[in-house]
């Protein structure tokens, strides 16, 4: 693993700014409390894992490379690893397999990380659960990062859940031909995205307007005295309440945003 992986040349910025920037025009992300940012690493960024997941993460890493020179190191769940291609591109990316080993390597090594504790769970989310933070009992990251001494931002995102609309979540779809053959290899039920829909009947996702929050830094450090089970407990429950209340005021920004729908946002005057 490649953990002292180079960012970008300009060249390959020019490139990817290329091909976000009709994304980027259709999202118009807003960026809010950037200042919370350490200006040093290590950094954790934790954040809660949209619909389908993935959709707002480049335009995030773009801009956090383009504003605050940060390249950013995402964890990523180990099953896009087992894919060569994909394991290959994502890893030209900077994104990293989600393994202890390698978050503390990163940490380290003072890069800036982001995790979605929720996993693939969290990204295939069932109806009526948006916005929600499925950690389950996942303690990983608080642990890495009262080892490292690592601060941890939470980040919230609001918008990118809205780009679709679940037709068939999972446990439904378990009850179809498909979900049979799932139980019958007894393969993972957490990585059967729901069906949804976007634009129309289509895959194509509804130009929501996105936004972002960084947290408070949460110093990982006292929580180390608490021990090694109690520590990273109540470290992971502070970061969970912390990301909750960010979510929860982006939810009220957009509001009163008179710019969020998109409509609104092409409109010349």
């Amino acid at each position: 693993m490649n953990y002292d992986l180079p960012p970008p040349n300009e060249a390959q910025i020019r490139w990817i700014e290329r091909l976000l920037q009709p994304w980027n025009w259709l999202t118009e992300p807003v960026y809010l409390s950037t200042y919370n940012i350490p200006k040093d690493g290590p950094v954790l960024f934790v954040g809660n894992h949209s619909l389908m997941g993935g959709l707002d993460v480049p335009l995030l890493a773009l801009r956090l490379y383009q504003e605050h020179d940060i390249f950013l190191r995402i964890l990523v769940d180990h099953a896009h690893f087992k894919l060569p291609l994909v394991k290959d591109f994502l890893a030209r990316l900077g994104e990293v397999e989600g393994t202890s080993e390698n978050a503390l390597a990163l940490m380290r090594q003072k890069q800036y990380i982001l995790v979605y504790p929720g996993g693939a769970r969290e990204a295939f989310k069932q109806k009526g659960e948006a916005y929600q933070l499925l950690w389950r009992n996942h303690l990983g990251f608080a642990r890495l990062a009262i080892a490292a001494g690592c601060p941890i931002v939470p980040l919230a995102a609001v918008g990118p859940e809205e780009c679709y609309d679940i037709v068939l979540d999972r446990e439904e779809l378990l009850q179809t031909p498909l979900g049979q053959i799932m139980e019958r290899f007894r393969l993972r039920r957490d990585l059967l995205p729901p069906l949804v829909k976007g634009l129309g009947p289509s895959f194509l996702p509804k130009p929501q307007r996105f936004y972002f929050k960084f947290g408070r830094p949460i110093d990982s450090r006292p929580f180390a005295e608490l021990g090694e089970e109690a520590g990273p407990l109540a470290l992971r429950d502070q970061v969970k309440l912390a990301l909750e209340k960010e979510i929860a005021e982006l939810q009220e920004y957009r509001k009163i945003d008179p710019k969020k729908e998109f409509w609104r946002r092409i409109l010349p005057f």
